[in-house]
Formats: structure tokens, C-alpha cells, sequence
């Protein structure tokens, strides 16, 4: 069974209200990224805050998550 263009869209698209790029650059010594405005203001994003990377091993696969000061 064949499935359309948008289908196979609706499936392979992220489902994200925001959406943004944010480019790696490096030091010389450390990799480092800025968080994008709308992020930081979506997320309430302070000094003190952590995110944590979650990295599938073999894959490009990231999840990331925002740790605030009670551990949420």
C-alpha cells in the first residue's frame, strides 16, 4: 500500500511548535553553541540551569533536556 508525499511527510517531520538552528563553533580547545532566543524565552532558560545530552550510541540521535535548580 503506497502512502502520499504528505503522509510520508506528516510522518518524518519533527512535531515541534518551535523550531530552531543553532551552529557549533569551537575554540581551539571546546565545542560550544548559543540557544536560540525563542528557546531560551519558551523554556524560561536561566543561569544555573543544565541540559543534559542524551546520545544514542551508532546513531544521530539527540534528546535534550532542560534540568532547572529542583532537578526537574
Amino acid at each position: 500500500m503506497a502512502i502520499t508525499e504528505e503522509e510520508l511527510a506528516d510522518l518524518i517531520e519533527p512535531k515541534a511548535d518551535i523550531e530552531k538552528v543553532s551552529t557549533i563553533s569551537s575554540d581551539g580547545k571546546t565545542f560550544s553553541t548559543r540557544i536560540p532566543k525563542d528557546i531560551i524565552e519558551e523554556l524560561k532558560i536561566n543561569k544555573g540551569h543544565k541540559i543534559r545530552w542524551l546520545v544514542e550510541r551508532g546513531s544521530d540521535k539527540i534528546e535534550i533536556k532542560l534540568e532547572k535548580e529542583n532537578g526537574s
